[in-house]
């Protein structure tokens, strides 16, 4: 009982930082399982694509709606080609590449709070940390010296404090490490297929 009172007690006198780094990993693990199923969805493959693309495009048969099979984000930069095909050269160009840099924008939503997560809580921690500590020798110097029980409610806080960012920031760095290393491999894929579309339609 006194176990749990004290640990309770020890939450609650740091709860200023406990509470943001909760907020953070709330937010952290939102964002990890969102984009998480939003990449599920999303995959270029070259050379599936390099072999199909050609076909689908000169086909004649709605091209358009052939595209889907590609899925996305390969669909959508296939289509807008096709919607400016009829256009001068630079032009479908520009509409392409609009088309590849939107598709990376949308990549990229939500995973720099992740990176900012993971650059944040560890000093988050450590400012609990600190506080914790200060709270301990303030604690020893009003007391008089009364033993170490007297300071180890601020040294457990301070320590909690460390773990819990610690806690915090490590998933949020590899899922941040992970998903960036993810987009750059889509953009270049992207980029490569956008490529073989334009050459495919411009010696049409």
């Amino acid at each position: 009982m006194n176990d749990a009172f004290s640990v309770t007690h020890m939450f609650l006198l740091g709860w200023p930082v406990l509470s943001v780094l909760l907020l953070c990993s709330v937010i952290s693990i939102s964002v990890i399982l969102e984009r998480f199923v939003y990449f599920r969805k999303r995959k270029v493959n070259v050379p599936d694509f390099s072999q199909k693309v050609e076909k689908v495009i000169l086909s004649g048969k709605d091209s358009a709606q052939q595209c889907a099979q590609f899925g996305e984000p390969l669909s959508t930069i296939a289509q807008t080609a096709l919607a400016h095909v009829n256009r001068p050269k630079e032009a479908m160009s520009l509409a392409v590449d609009r088309a590849v840099r939107m598709q990376i924008n949308d990549m990229e939503q939500f995973v720099p709070f992740l990176g900012s997560i993971a650059g944040a809580a560890p000093f988050i921690g450590l400012l609990g940390t600190v506080l914790g500590i200060i709270r301990a020798f303030k604690t020893l110097s009003i007391s008089g010296g009364g033993g170490p029980q007297v300071v180890t409610g601020g040294i457990a806080e301070a320590l909690v404090a460390t773990a819990v960012g610690l806690l915090v920031a490590i998933p949020a760095l590899l899922a941040y490490n992970y998903y960036s290393t993810k987009i750059r491999r889509l953009t270049e894929n992207m980029e490569i297929c956008a490529d073989q579309i334009l050459e495919i339609l411009t010696r049409k």
